[in-house]
């Protein structure tokens, strides 16, 4: 789900349209294959909704459209033949995906989940509206049967997956109190991955859990480990086609063997979104402000934005690999998925698709050629800071300076072998974060070199002994150490800022367990703290004087270690009055620290909005129209300060200001004429207040929200001031 980011700005109603086109979700994952699903078949389009002529495709894109409206012919599920029949449990899904369970005499368990999703994301308010009805179209992004193309392919791959099958729901007593909502519904029938009380487990798995009770596992236990490099696999098979849907929930954990330090392999579940595309003008201009909103096309999209919830918990789970792994999985994907590996997947779909498959095959082969490269820049972005976690047991970290910037770092829990072991390199990694969480935990930092990985150990809740040995460029303890001695405060919890409207998000950023932070005199749930992020920033404002006039601009942030909500932000924007040909450019810096409610923000501008009329002065003056009246200014404006923040977002700052005014002295213009205070050139400087009051500092919600800003300025009698004067303004907006 897409968060709304600024419901002040003009393009609301397009970022509410986008708040659920990432959430039409066609569930399906794949190994152990269905067969024989029915003899009796019916041909059926898959979504007639979906059919659109040109200038609407235009817009909202080609996708699969044409997929979705093909007739195809599929078999009639009989449940009373399947694996011995099947007796119908209990429906499941969420806002999008309806499915029902089913339990076969054997134990086995299936789940039937349609094709055509549900669309209930969107409050009821925008219901009949175009936002409705926009992202109720972006359904076609999704390939209908995407997973089906997709199992083959993972099989070849070696990653473990359920098979999905495409059958038609019969009109069937057995359904029971079911009959009513799934007869007739076109769905993918596969075997749901868990381990029966008697019997053989899904594709020989003696216990499967989900990744809720594997996080639970992996932060407490350091026995409880995963086969990474099938993982890994798996992951880079998920950038090969374009899956963006792979957050911790997709995922299922199956052991093998009884003893329970045994590795545990990776079931891909849920791969509703293979191929996903979304494609259109409509969908082009979201992007800039949803990135995740990727086209499925020859050349693979930013990893960071395919992956854009499932990106915590690649740092988490693929921490202990480097990029000789990461190029090695590569390398074997690209020569096991060959040409005819892809062409057999694509006959896997209906015959009817046969025409169209062969655009979706071309594709996955030009994407399959360029995989290593997608999959290096994947590896170098999630290891640019590096978050390594330990357990809450009492572990060991053990930290090795070495040669030109080399850091080896090692954790294990008591005399056990170490659990996590890697290199890291200065060329790859600017900063390295050891997070050891409860337990009494010890840290040794070793070696004395010329440069070296900025570290960082937080020992969290314990009894925490750090030692710091080495020097770095003749610099001694250059280790940053928190949490030492006894601590007992450090508070854990899966309610980032996420989880407000998105649990997906939640779980994927559960997954690098970060305390909570105290900032701005409170407890805040860990928000982004590495990396930077370009936003768009859009706007239709309207004045006298000026019409209806845009604004475009960039804005830049920077992330940092518990700087609260950036480490930085650079913001520049123009506006443009056609009505009458004024412009203005500003721009805004704001520097934030570590620990600290203290920041420094400086704004800029140049504009020709100030003044655009002058009418004399006094309350009584009569408006009147005409160029007579016009005026044309220019000022520049330079606003430095010192802030203390009372939120994320809610702050009070002062510093002086600077401002230079030139006004156009045209004979015709009645200005001219009166030649006021100020007229011409003028240069003013004096020291300005300011407070800005925001009461929705997480931004991804939906809640409703107060702003208030007001300012006041003071002006000594200096540079072209005469008097010494005050000014105060400000707005409101709810």
């Amino acid at each position: 789900m897409t968060p709304i980011r600024n419901p002040f700005s003009s393009t609301t109603l397009l970022l509410a349209a986008l708040l659920a086109t990432s959430a039409f979700s066609t569930t399906a994952a794949q190994t152990p294959t269905v067969r024989d699903v029915g003899t009796d078949s019916v041909v059926v389009v898959p979504g007639e909704i979906f059919e659109a002529g040109s200038f609407h495709r235009f817009f909202l894109g080609d996708n699969y459209r044409a997929e979705w409206t093909t007739p195809i012919k599929v078999p009639v599920l009989n449940l009373r033949t399947f694996h011995g029949g099947l007796k119908p449990l209990e429906k499941g899904g969420g806002a999008q995906t309806i499915s029902l369970r089913f339990v076969a005499p054997d134990g086995s368990e299936f789940v039937f989940r349609s094709v055509r999703k549900a669309f209930t994301v969107l409050p009821e308010q925008y219901r009949g509206t175009i936002i409705w009805y926009i992202v109720r179209d972006e359904g076609s992004a999704s390939h209908p049967l995407g997973a089906v193309a997709a199992a083959p392919m993972q099989a070849v791959a070696g990653v473990l997956h359920p098979t999905p099958v495409v059958a038609m729901m019969p009109d069937d007593p057995a359904l029971g109190e079911f009959r009513k909502e799934f007869a007739g519904m076109l769905g993918e029938l596969e075997e749901r991955p868990h381990v029966p009380k008697d019997g053989t487990g899904f594709a020989g798995a003696s216990k499967i859990i989900g990744s809720d009770t594997l996080l639970g596992r992996i932060n407490t236990d350091a026995r409880t480990q995963v086969d990474t490099r099938a993982l890994l696999t798996a992951r880079e098979f998920d950038l090969l086609i374009g899956d963006n849907d792979r957050h911790p929930d997709q995922w299922k954990w199956a052991q093998f063997g009884k003893k329970d330090d045994a590795l545990l392999e990776p079931i891909a579940v849920d791969r509703d979104k293979a191929f996903v595309s979304y494609e259109g003008l409509v969908m082009s201009i979201a992007r800039l402000v949803q990135p995740s909103l990727v086209t499925f096309d020859r050349n693979s999209p930013n990893p960071t934005h395919l992956f854009a919830n499932a990106g915590e918990f690649d740092r988490r789970m693929l921490g202990s690999l480097d990029r000789t792994a990461w190029d090695s999985v590569a390398t074997s994907l690209m020569e096991r998925i060959t040409d005819p590996v892809i062409d057999n997947a694509m006959r896997a779909l209906p015959p009817e698709y046969a025409s169209i498959s062969p655009r979706v095959a071309a594709k996955l082969k030009a994407r399959r050629n360029g995989l290593r490269d997608a999959a290096d820049r994947y590896y170098h972005e999630l290891w640019r800071v590096a978050d390594i976690h330990g357990t809450d047991a009492d572990d060991q970290a053990t930290v090795v300076r070495s040669g030109e910037g080399l850091v080896d770092v090692r954790i294990q829990s008591g005399n056990s072998a170490p659990y996590f072991s890697r290199r890291f390199d200065l060329g790859e990694t600017k900063e390295i974060r050891i997070y050891l969480h409860g337990g009494d935990d010890r840290a040794t930092v070793e070696g004395n070199v010329r440069r070296s990985i900025p570290v960082r150990i937080i020992g969290g809740n314990g009894t925490n002994t750090f030692v710091d040995l080495s020097t770095v460029g003749g610099k001694r303890n250059p280790t940053r150490f928190y949490d030492a001695g006894t601590v007992q405060d450090v508070k854990y919890a899966r309610d980032t800022v996420d989880e407000k409207i998105n649990i997906d998000n939640a779980f994927n950023h559960s997954f690098n367990r970060r305390p909570w932070v105290r900032a701005y005199g409170e407890l805040l749930p860990p928000l982004r703290d590495n990396g930077t992020t370009i936003r768009p920033v859009l706007g239709v404002h309207s004045q006298r004087g000026l019409g209806i006039y845009p604004v475009v601009g960039l804005a830049r942030y920077s992330y940092g270690f518990r700087t609260v909500p950036y480490s930085s932000l650079a913001e520049a924007d123009v506006a443009y009055s056609a009505a009458s040909t004024r412009f203005r450019i500003r721009s805004n810096l704001d520097k934030r620290f570590e620990g600290s409610d203290v920041h420094l923000p400086v704004t800029a501008h140049m504009s020709q909005f100030e003044v655009v009329q002058f009418h004399g002065f006094g309350n009584d003056v009569p408006d009147l129209r005409g160029s007579l009246y016009d005026v044309r200014q220019r000022q520049w404006e330079l606003n430095p300060g010192i802030g203390k923040s009372f939120s994320p977002v809610s702050d009070i700052s002062i510093g002086p200001v600077v401002r230079y005014t030139t006004t156009d002295s045209l004979a015709n213009r009645f200005i001219a004429q009166q030649r006021p205070y100020g007229f011409t050139k003028f240069g003013q400087a004096g020291l300005r207040l300011k407070v800005h009051l925001d009461s929705r500092y997480v931004p991804d919600t939906l809640k409703p929200r107060f702003v208030l800003d007001v300012a006041g300025a003071g002006y000594p009698a200096i540079w072209d001031v005469v008097n010494h004067y005050e000014s105060a303004d400000g707005w409101a907006a709810a």
